[in-house]
């Protein structure tokens, strides 16, 4: 019987070893599958970056021809909510008319830096994403305003206080040119 028993053991716990995930969470929009498209699509046609950037109402311009993708879409790219730490911290409702499709993440956890996501859809192609951003512990606090415009171009509008310092305010306009 002790060896029945000791045969029976082994058996179960292999049975219940899969290589699924426990806890699989649902699926989200996830921003940085479309931006690693979107940027594949713009090396493939070299696009180039008019950039504008405001700081503290200090105006900066310039042009730039082989842009670094990853690092000029980063704040983007720290948006992604398709992730399992946010299983179930966004609640999604969807809008539909003729030919638009408007999907809306807002966030339940507070934890949740993206406090709200929107994506548009026309004819089935993303032609807008907005995203709120807000980012707070006891010493920094980060507010954005992401725009992101499918061929068109991208915005930041953000502000950021640091302790004992006073808020520093920003905003970022770029346009694509192809």
């Amino acid at each position: 019987m002790k060896k029945l028993i000791g045969l029976f053991i082994p058996v179960l716990f292999l049975m219940s070893c899969t290589d699924e995930p426990i806890v699989q969470h649902s699926s989200y929009f996830s921003i940085s599958s479309f931006l690693n498209e979107e940027i594949k699509q713009h090396q493939k046609s070299k696009t180039r970056l008019a950039k504008e950037v405001i700081r503290d109402e200090v105006k900066e311009s310039k042009n730039i021809d082989t842009p670094n993708w990853e690092h000029e879409l980063k704040p983007f790219f720290e948006s992604d909510i398709d992730k399992p730490a946010w299983h179930l911290a966004y609640e999604c409702d969807t809008v539909q008319t003729d030919s638009l499709l408007q999907i809306v993440y807002v966030a339940r956890d507070e934890k949740a830096p993206v406090r709200r996501m929107q994506i548009d859809y026309l004819h089935e192609q993303i032609q807008k994403i907005e995203i709120q951003f807000e980012k707070t512990n006891p010493w920094f606090s980060l507010k954005r305003q992401l725009i992101y415009k499918h061929l068109v171009g991208y915005q930041i509008h953000g502000e950021q206080q640091m302790v004992l310092s006073d808020p520093s305010c920003f905003e970022i306009n770029v346009k694509f040119i192809p």
